[in-house]
């Protein structure tokens, strides 16, 4: 019942796609019917704007106050790291500086300088 009052039948589409942010992937909306940007990390989600599924991502309600909309994150946050406030899923490999290259493994993470200390 609240899909059909969500979807609205035959579809009505913008003739041309949006045009997504760089690693925002096009998606069908959560009716099946418009070519969507897929939401990403920490941003809004419901019904129809849908998050992105091929980075693990999920519109999660659990921290939102009642009433209020929800954010996408990961599947699992169990397994992912914490880092600056922002959350990276197990195994991911990130940069939190120009200087630094990281991996997230277990809960933990482990960090590699990607420059040489006697660079002038």
């Amino acid at each position: 019942q609240v899909c059909a009052q969500l979807c609205r039948r035959p579809c009505y589409c913008p003739w041309v796609p949006p045009r997504c942010p760089r690693g925002s992937p096009l998606v069908l909306d959560g009716c099946g019917c418009c070519k969507i940007c897929a939401r990403r990390l920490g941003e809004p989600c419901d019904f129809l704007h849908v998050c992105d599924r091929s980075q693990g991502l999920v519109c999660d309600y659990s921290a939102a106050p009642t009433g209020t909309g929800a954010t996408c994150n990961f599947e699992d946050v169990e397994e992912g790291c914490e880092v600056n406030g922002r959350v990276y899923r197990d195994g991911e490999v990130f940069q939190p500086s120009c200087k630094l290259q990281c991996r997230c493994l277990d809960g933990g993470f482990t960090c590699v300088p990607l420059c040489q200390e006697d660079v002038r």
